[in-house]
Order: C-alpha cells, then structure tokens, then sequence
C-alpha cells in the first residue's frame, strides 16, 4: 500500500476517484464564483432588478371600463410602458392597462407637466424648481434645482433630460440616471434650447436650439456623447425655422419645423432628407411605420393630414375636417371626431369606423386599444 502511494507521488498521477473530487471542487468553485458575480450585479443594481418584481405583487384595485375619475379641471393621459397615467393639478394616478388603479399620489406642484417612457413617469413644476420621477407604483427619486425649468424629458435607460434658465448663459441642459444621479451638464451659452431626445441607449443625445444673429433666426440640431464632457459631436442647421418635434427614429434623428421636415444621419449629421412646408403646422402623429404631420386647412378651418415617406415626400393627403385629437400606431391612423373614431391606413383610406357611447377629448392607442379620455372618466375600446 505504501509503494502505490510512493509511486503516485513520484509518478503524479491520481486515482479514479481523487480525480472525481477534484472535478467536484472544481464546478464547485464555479458554480461560487456565477454566484458571487450574479450578487455584485443585483447589488449595484438592486433598484432595476427588484423594482419591477416588487411591481408584480403590487395590490391593484378592481379593473374594468370605464374609469371613473375624481373631479378635476383638467386631466392629461399618457402609456407607461402598457400601463397609462392620469395627471392632474393635485395627482398622479396610475392605472392597468385593464382599469385598475395602481397607485394615487399627491405630487404638490403649481404648474405640473408630465414626460413619460416605458418605465417612468417625470412629473415637473413648469417654471418652477422641483421635479419627480416615478414608477407605475412608487416615487423613485426628486430634485430640487437651481434654476426654474423650462421643460422635462424621460428617455431610454430611465434617463431624464431637464432643461432651466441660467443666469449666466440662455439654458443649462441636466441629464439624469435611473437613480437620481447627474450624468451630464451642458451650459448653451447664447441658444435657447427648444426640444431634446435620447438614442435607445440613451448614450447620446441630440438637442434642437434656436439663435439669433444680424436680426435672424439660426436653428440647429446637435448630437451630444453624455459619457464624456465635451462640446457637440456634431451640429447641423435647420435655416431659421423653429422646430416642433425631435425623434430618434428608426432611419435616423426625424425633427419637424414651422416650415419643413427633415431627417439627419444619427452618426454624423447629414442630412438624408428633406421637405419644405407650405401651410401651417398644427400637430405631428406617428408611429415607427408611419409619419404624419398635420395641418391648418383654411378651407374647412379645420386639419389636413399628410403621411410622407421614408425619402419625406408626401404619399397621402386627406382633410380630417374637425378633428379633435389623432394617434397612430403601426400603419394605421386613428382620428377622434367626438363620438366617432375612424381608422385610416397609409394611404388615408378609411378602414373602420367606431361609433362611442359619449364625446370623448383625447385618444390614446396602445397595445391594439383605443384609451378615451372624456369628462371625469376613461373608456376603452378594443380595435
């Protein structure tokens, strides 16, 4: 017994069954180590991961339409991420897509304004200092700033982008994380900022601003890194027309102005389509499948809506007459007209025609329903 021993510590060699514990130790170690990485993860990232598990459990009241709501001046609806939220001047209330209510909460400002994205919902004073942002089900964090804010907006990764006044320069621009830290300032030292929008990353950012040089309007659309502190990754000019809109759309960064539209390189700003207005803007609609901008109709004294391409040359024209509020989804536009709501596919043809139980003052389309907002409550139709 002691020779085969001595002859396994010369030789090196081991048994058929210290190799099988060694193999054991060796999973073993690895099995620890998934773990302890996996336990690193969720500790820095304890809010991302639990959040939306703790929001599975969440009590809910008793679903169903309509949605009856409490008294109030005026409502805003926006999705959250399937979901929908009321605001009003006192509440925040949150809601299934089913009607049941979520979570009510007083968010105490004077002029509230709302930007949602698939996770968040940022509430913001208008002209005031403070800010909040919220779960469907909880206040994640709030802000105090230094200057009063001039507009508010929830991007990819639960980023948010504040923009204020200075004292000091036209605007200050304030990234946000999901947790409430700074991640980015940019100080716009002589151009009033007019829109912003995150990549799906939300790692870039891209900004609209408007100047004034010898008595003339200068516009532009910049690209910003918020990883490094640094000036514009690029920056192009849209002439002297006001933007309305900015998105970072599947083809590019898609803006629309006062006087045209245009569609610019993500990466480095070249402009790879454009189109000149002639009427008068009144609103922008749309999905990923579909770009409509909407316009004044001096002849009806009503809207015109126009669908472009992806080169933005206009492929469909119909004049809505009335209409009081629009929304899109997939290739299908759909117009509320009081107690009607029409469906029209890309071409402006009308596909389907839904006759309501009462007016309804705004439309919102999610997940193949129509969410109608009325006085005091919230209908939903199937589509």
């Amino acid at each position: 017994m002691d020779e085969k021993n001595e002859l396994k510590k010369v030789s090196g060699r081991k048994s058929p069954a210290e190799k099988k514990k060694s193999k054991r130790r060796t999973i073993t170690l690895i099995i620890v180590g998934v773990i302890a990485a996996a336990l690193i993860v969720i500790i820095f990232n304890w809010q991302a991961v639990f959040s939306p598990l703790r929001d599975i459990f969440l009590p809910v009241g008793k679903a169903g339409f309509p949605v009856t709501l409490p008294g109030s001046a005026a409502y805003d609806m926006g999705e959250l991420g399937g979901n929908f939220y009321l605001l009003t001047d006192t509440y925040l209330y949150t809601y299934t897509g089913g009607g049941a209510e979520i979570k009510s909460v007083q968010h105490g400002f004077n002029n509230p304004a709302s930007s949602s994205s698939n996770r968040r919902v940022l509430i913001y004073d208008k002209n005031g200092k403070d800010f909040k942002v919220y779960s469907k089900s909880e206040e994640i964090f709030a802000k105090t700033m230094d200057d009063a804010i001039v507009f508010s907006k929830m991007g990819a990764g639960d980023r948010s982008a504040v923009v204020t006044t200075s004292t000091r320069y036209s605007n200050y621009l304030y990234i946000f994380g999901g947790d409430g830290n700074q991640l980015f300032r940019w100080a716009s030292p002589d151009e009033k900022i007019m829109g912003v929008c995150f990549s799906d990353n939300g790692r870039y950012l891209y900004v609209s601003v408007v100047g004034e040089a010898n008595g003339e309007l200068n516009c532009a659309v910049l690209c910003f890194d918020t990883t490094k502190e640094q000036n514009e990754l690029w920056r192009v000019s849209t002439g002297s027309a006001v933007s309305y809109s900015l998105e970072d759309a599947d083809d590019g960064i898609y803006t629309v102005t006062e006087r045209g539209a245009f569609l610019f390189d993500r990466d480095t700003g070249e402009i790879k389509a454009k189109n000149e207005f002639s009427k008068q803007v009144t609103g922008i609609c749309g999905s990923k499948a579909m770009r409509v901008v909407l316009f004044h109709d001096s002849a009806s004294n009503g809207v015109t809506a126009v669908v472009y391409n992806e080169n933005l040359e206009p492929s469909a024209s119909l004049s809505l007459g009335e209409a009081i509020s629009v929304d899109a989804e997939g290739q299908t536009l759909y117009v509320l007209k009081g107690n009607t709501l029409c469906a029209y596919d890309s071409e402006l043809i009308e596909r389907n025609n839904y006759l309501l139980d009462n007016d309804y003052s705004d439309v919102m389309i999610m997940d193949g329903g129509a969410f109608l907002l009325g006085y005091n409550t919230v209908q939903h139709v199937k589509l």
